[in-house]
């Protein structure tokens, strides 16, 4: 199993708030839980917050998505 690896700077490139980061990602990582047919065969031994986290950092999935609004940010 490779390992995946990545810093809380990696993670505030994608989601400007580490707040807004904490519910984007947990939200996610439910999704995965609860629907694992749609995982990719070489994350299935990932943990579903980690192939969040992955997911994110890839771009497969944006914060937007989820509803998230970022506090402090400009209307």
């Amino acid at each position: 199993m490779k390992k995946f690896e990545f810093t809380i700077k990696d993670i505030e490139k994608k989601i400007p708030n580490k707040y807004a980061a904490v519910l984007a990602v947990s939200s996610r990582a439910k999704y995965v839980r609860e629907n694992p047919e749609e995982t990719e065969d070489e994350d299935k031994k990932l943990k579903p917050t980690v192939i969040a986290m992955k997911e994110f950092l890839e771009d497969k999935v944006k914060y937007q998505d989820f509803g998230v609004k970022i506090i402090n940010e400009a209307d």
